[in-house]
């Protein structure tokens, strides 16, 4: 029997003969338990209980005594309450992980986690852990995440186990068959048997797809994808209804369309962008400006009932890999029917914006639009031209630009005065070569271009809500809830230890403002901006009208990206019906919660890919490094011991407390240090030290270089590194830790990188 046969055998047993108590031992008689059976038995009786069905005596288990007239059913435990599994924690080396629930988080020890997995919903009872109020027991698992994984194949001595690509699954698996996969081959498993820690049981699971051998860049994608469970190709009826939609504009498009042909609008994005949903054009007014952003019409040439739409609002968003887009809607309709590409007639929505010299808004409006763009730019040469550097810029075009960039400056001005929170954390930006290795990690400085499309951007987006807000019944948000005091308690606390006081406004905003302002120097921004990053709330698409704490903005939304992202096509939907009212097409509320629940989760499984697949080639790249000496700073501290940023290149590397040296290190866990009890040594925030490459696995090994000795070893760097440098990088099964914890994604040259969160709205 498995186990629901089992336990439903064991239902009706108890129903069958309610004032009968057995043991375990006369359960396993009763039902001739074999042994597969009897590992399953506990965890049943175990269920039972918690549901509220059996209880237990004297070690008998009995029918719970249930009033008069109502029969046992599986009503779960009231105490108990559910949340999803993250098992973060433990791939990172700790003793813990965390049940995340909507109110908060709960600390789990280890010992605690039943055969929970990353991702799984989960029963858990409150507890009272020392030092930790909010903490936890699983009690059972409610629903599985997956039921298949993606890693490599071990086969030792006859023996067939599978080491899963994603560190957060961080238990090793029994292969049944082992007859599938040469050792070191990327295979998908899907699992058999969930195991049982407490009792010493493996999960066990057969092999069911060969990807290829561990270390192939196409390969290596191709698992990510796979563990993603993120769609290749696109179903029949999509790319049939694609074919049939005309790349020409018929006569009748034009029609209550307001004709911006002879504007002089332009899109601005990263030299290899092939989708452009976004031009902008910025003429020079008597009171000031006159701002138009322009956006890709795509709801034109879509019915929500086709499949086209169906599939997008399945997909969520664009995901975007190196050498390899998986886009949200077919390429027909992305690259060269919606894309503004320049002088070709192009469909759009456009958000009109008259503003006063000094940036104040005076009016705006929205309306379709037919618009051609004149030029075709990229952020490069518009920083040259403001660098004032020789560029191939048409002169006209070059006067809009000036204007477009005195504008931005005036609302970046307006933006901080309102409480807008600036990060000083640049993004990483991958170059991969020809061959889909990585070459190179780099550090992108926000510029005066990018700062343009973002602030025209937020314009458009804070319009389209607030009108939206006033007008429809129901709306997608853009919204971002106010920060966890609890853990801005702690930072404050941590911030007295190294000399930094945070004064507290009535504005909250304001008081993180005043904070990022009074750090003394680039070392504190390097570490405190990044701790207090993590102490917000991801921002996530809602059909409740909650504020952007992050923006400092009542009403925001996403309208200005409907090529890759659904919340922006279905706000367009809206804007036709509500705002444009060239449209009757209406969902309910409960659509619009379902759509905003899509966006949100796929949102997370676009980041969560996409950085996967950009920490395998870091590991491979810095594996090349082994042996090798670079300068670091310390920005985190841990249980686990000291988090080292290197300066040359961004990644992030770890020093576990036994590599500290010599003596009895005891971890502060308030002040974020190590003491050593005996020499008085100690490590903290913000230390730089000088650190040799040890080795790279799981995650980049560092290992700190005294002082006494940094002279010596850099003689012999050469002589430690252990690879050519002409060696290609073969990434590992193992995802490891480059510091991409940024604002919003990053991205590879190769997408549309810059369409990121600050240039692009995403926040």
């Amino acid at each position: 029997m498995n186990y629901n046969e089992l336990k439903q055998a064991i239902l009706e047993y108890f129903q069958k003969y309610p004032h009968t108590g057995l043991s375990y031992n006369e359960i396993v008689n009763t039902f001739q338990l074999n042994k597969a059976e009897k590992a399953l038995l506990s965890g049943i009786l175990s269920g039972l209980m918690e549901e509220g069905i059996l209880t237990k005596d004297r070690k008998k288990y009995h029918l719970q005594k249930m009033p008069k007239a109502k029969q046992p059913s599986p009503t779960p435990n009231p105490k108990l309450l559910q949340g999803i599994f993250d098992a973060t924690p433990l791939s990172r080396g700790f003793s813990y992980a965390f049940i995340r629930t909507p109110e908060k988080d709960y600390y789990v020890d280890a010992e605690d986690i039943l055969n929970a997995f990353h991702n799984d919903i989960v029963a858990f009872e409150p507890k009272y852990r020392k030092g930790h109020q909010d903490s936890a027991i699983i009690r059972k698992v409610v629903k599985r995440s997956t039921e298949q994984f993606v890693g490599e194949l071990i086969r030792r001595n006859g023996f067939s186990t599978f080491i899963c690509s994603n560190p957060k699954v961080f238990r090793w698996f029994f292969v049944s068959d082992p007859a599938q996969g040469e050792n070191g081959d990327k295979v998908v498993l899907k699992v058999t048997n969930w195991g049982n820690p407490q009792m010493g049981k493996v999960p066990v699971g057969k092999v069911i797809e060969i990807l290829g051998k561990s270390g192939e860049p196409e390969v290596e994608l191709l698992a990510v994808i796979r563990q993603y469970n993120l769609p290749l190709e696109f179903p029949e009826d999509v790319i049939a209804e694609a074919n049939l939609l005309s790349a020409e504009i018929k006569p009748e498009d034009y029609r209550n369309r307001r004709d911006l042909r002879n504007l002089y609008s332009f899109t601005i994005d990263p030299i290899t962008a092939k989708d452009f949903d976004d031009a902008i054009a910025v003429e020079k007014t008597s009171k000031g400006w006159r701002l138009y952003v322009h956006i890709a019409d795509v709801a034109h040439y879509l019915s929500v009932e086709g499949a086209i739409f169906q599939e997008a609002s399945k997909r969520g968003n664009s995901f975007y890999f190196p050498k390899r887009v998986i886009p949200m809607l077919p390429e027909r309709l992305s690259n060269l029917i919606c894309s503004l590409r320049p002088e070709e007639e192009k469909l759009c929505l456009t958000v009109q914006t008259d503003f006063d010299r000094k940036g104040q808004i005076i009016e705006q409006q929205i309306y379709e639009s037919v618009i051609c763009s004149q030029s075709r730019l990229n952020y490069d040469e518009v920083d040259e031209l403001f660098a004032g550097k020789k560029t191939d810029i048409p002169i006209p075009l070059q006067d809009i630009l000036l204007e477009a960039r005195a504008l931005s400056r005036l609302l970046t001005e307006k933006r901080m005065n309102a409480g807008y929170i600036f990060f000083d954390l640049p993004e990483i930006e991958y170059e991969y070569d020809e061959n889909g290795f990585l070459k190179c990690l780099t550090l992108a400085e926000e510029t005066e271009s990018h700062k343009i499309i973002e602030n025209f951007m937020l314009v458009a987006n804070e319009f389209v809500a607030t009108r939206l807000s006033q007008t429809a019944p129901a709306t997608i948000y853009r919204i971002h809830n106010d920060p966890d005091f609890n853990k801005l308690e702690r930072l404050i606390e941590l911030l007295s230890y190294y000399g930094v006081k945070w004064v507290m406004y009535e504005n909250l905003n304001k008081s993180i403002q005043y904070l990022l302002n009074s750090f003394p120097n680039e070392a504190y921004h390097k570490v405190f901006d990044r701790i207090l990053l993590r102490s917000m709330k991801k921002a996530r698409y809602s059909t409740e009208h909650i504020h952007h704490f992050a923006l400092a903005m009542e009403n925001y939304t996403h309208f200005t990206s409907p090529i890759r992202r659904l919340c922006d096509l279905v706000v367009h939907y809206l804007c036709k019906t509500w705002l444009c009212h060239t449209s009757n097409q209406k969902f309910t509320p409960s659509q619009l919660k379902h759509f905003a629940e899509v966006a949100s989760e796929q949102e997370i499984q676009a980041d969560q890919s996409e950085r996967d697949i950009e920490m395998v080639y870091s590991l491979a790249l810095m594996r090349e490094k082994e042996g090798e000496l670079y300068e670091g700073m310390v920005i985190s501290v841990n249980s686990r011991g000291l988090i080292v940023q290197l300066e040359e290149i961004p990644v992030t590397g770890v020093i576990k407390e036994i590599s500290l040296g010599e003596g009895n290190w005891e971890y502060l866990e308030r002040e974020m240090r190590y003491i050593n009890r005996r020499t008085h040594k100690y490590y903290q925030l913000m230390d730089t030290l000088t650190v040799i490459i040890g080795y790279v696995e799981d995650d980049i090994y560092l290992f700190p270089i005294p002082e006494t000795l940094r002279h010596n070893v850099s003689k012999t760097k050469s002589s430690l590194s252990h690879k050519s440098a002409s060696q290609k990088p073969k990434p590992s099964g193992r995802t490891g830790s480059p510091s991409s914890k940024r604002t919003g994604r990053t991205r590879s040259p190769s997408s549309k990188s810059s369409k990121s969160s600050t240039t692009r709205g995403n926040k």
